[in-house]
């Protein structure tokens, strides 16, 4: 594989987080029944389960009981991982390219 590049990385990262923004309000919109059925951000409030994956899904217990800090430094966790996930994908992707 080629060495780890850090402007994918980041780049992937920021696009990440900024998904993850509207679909964490659509997300919380939904659950306070605030968004009308047939919406285009039910598909936004759908990508937040996807997003908050690693963290939230394996250690809920630890993430809902630790504050809003924790909460959202677990977002931030997410959104890291997937970035790496994502750069690694096309680093791979261009190796098998080459």
């Amino acid at each position: 594989m080629k060495p780890f590049s850090k402007t994918t990385f980041i780049i992937a990262t920021i696009v990440f987080g900024l998904l993850l923004i509207p679909s964490f309000l659509a997300a919380f919109g939904e659950d306070e029944g605030t968004l009308p059925e047939r919406s285009f951000w039910i598909l936004f409030a759908r990508l937040f389960y996807i997003l908050r994956f690693p963290t939230h899904t394996l250690l809920w217990e630890i993430f809902s009981k630790g504050g809003a800090a924790v909460f959202f430094g677990g977002l931030i966790i997410n959104c890291c991982f997937y970035g790496l996930v994502t750069e690694r994908l096309i680093s791979f992707f261009k190796t098998q390219r080459q």
